[in-house]
């Protein structure tokens, strides 16, 4: 793992989905259980500290201290529930970019970003569905920026597995998840080396066209801030948050998909990236 900085990867005890992707972490790669502050279980695994929470997954404000305060991001494994039951394996990062912060987090809020290692876990999941044959059954995509939590400083990133029970409690979708991480880790040094950081805007809330910019051109996607977003009161501040929360390097390209938004919204995305010195592409 070396070239990478120290990533720490977190669960809620409460998630199936979560504690059970992080089993298969320790059953397939040999984790070692270990003490960490604030955890109520923690093993090392990766060369990463692997921590359970008595909280949900979208209430982990501690994040920045536990399980390892010296760690440069979070990995979240997650639960993905949907109100269609839509089978999938998505990727996003945390916040609320409206006043709706009815699943944790602060309103108007944005975690920070990180698109490079956002983008090697979406291709980690495309490698790992194929190998388990989830691939055949589950849709592998970004998310758009959604739910808590939002105070910490470090990075976040959700990996999570959906849509229902059954998908939840799956050990072929707990394995996919875990080889998954594995794969995104192992790679992330070179994606880092070639990441155009990135920042995505308008589009529904599973963006086709950014997902598949995200697994095949050299463009880190970060936030992405849906259409729906913008129509429900996205301001200025999160669409200029968005291209600014990103690490280790602000987005350099805001990615907007041109059709999907209204004149004065595509106005307030032009208007951020010329302050802040950063290229429109409309896709």
């Amino acid at each position: 793992m070396a070239g990478r900085g120290r990533i720490a990867i977190a669960y809620s005890v409460r998630d199936p989905a979560g504690s059970g992707s992080a089993r298969a972490l320790v059953e397939l790669f040999g984790g070692e259980r270990i003490e960490c502050p604030g955890a109520s279980e923690c093993f090392e695994v990766l060369g990463c500290r692997l921590g359970g929470f008595d909280a949900e997954s979208t209430e982990l404000e501690m994040l920045d201290s536990s399980p390892d305060p010296q760690a440069e991001a979070v990995i979240v494994l997650s639960r993905h529930r949907s109100e269609s039951g839509r089978k999938s394996l998505t990727v996003h990062h945390p916040g609320n970019p409206t006043s709706d912060n009815s699943l944790g987090g602060e309103p108007f809020k944005l975690a920070r970003s990180y698109p490079a290692l956002a983008k090697s876990l979406l291709r980690g999941l495309v490698e790992a569905a194929g190998e388990t044959g989830l691939s055949e059954t589950h849709e592998v995509t970004l998310e758009a920026t959604h739910h808590g939590p939002t105070r910490p400083e470090k990075p976040v990133v959700y990996v999570e597995l959906g849509s229902t029970e059954e998908d939840w409690r799956s050990r072929k979708g707990w394995e996919t998840i875990a080889i998954a991480v594995a794969r995104g880790l192992e790679a992330l040094p070179g994606v880092e080396a070639k990441c155009i950081p990135a920042a995505g805007f308008g589009g529904p809330h599973y963006p086709q066209k950014h997902t598949r910019l995200q697994l095949e051109s050299d463009y880190c996607i970060g936030h992405v801030i849906p259409r729906y977003a913008f129509d429900s009161g996205a301001t200025k501040d999160i669409v200029r948050d968005a291209m600014i929360k990103s690490y280790p390097l602000p987005a350099r390209v805001a990615l907007v998909e041109k059709k999907s938004l209204r004149a004065p919204q595509r106005k307030m995305v032009l208007d951020v990236a010329g302050q802040l010195g950063v290229i429109i592409e409309y896709i």
